[in-house]
């Protein structure tokens, strides 16, 4: 169960390091790390306590909720290795601004 793992407002916070050199080619421009943030969702087992920490989402269909809840994912990566280098999985409501 995902939720068992994962502890209160820092749900999934995770811990990556940037892994460019100087010397990786696309990974710099002139004194700065590129990176791109990009995000997703995954399905989650069906259960109570995971559908009260991360939610379901609506439905089109009027159904009211999904049939899984949901995890949303937020990811950090670097260009020139494409090493992801920040995660975050918060809990439902918790706004992702700032945690990187």
């Amino acid at each position: 169960m995902l939720s068992a793992r994962l502890k209160g407002g820092e749900v999934g916070v995770g811990v990556c390091r940037p892994v460019a050199v100087a010397r990786t080619q696309g990974a710099w421009y002139r004194r700065w790390l590129l990176v791109a943030v990009g995000g997703t969702v995954f399905d989650i087992p069906d259960t109570a306590a995971n559908a009260q920490l991360f939610g379901r989402p609506g439905t089109i269909r009027g159904q009211g909720r999904s049939a899984y809840p949901q995890a949303r994912v937020v990811a950090l990566a670097e260009y020139g290795t494409h090493a992801v280098c920040g995660v975050l999985v918060p809990a439902r409501h918790t706004p992702v601004v700032g945690f990187f």
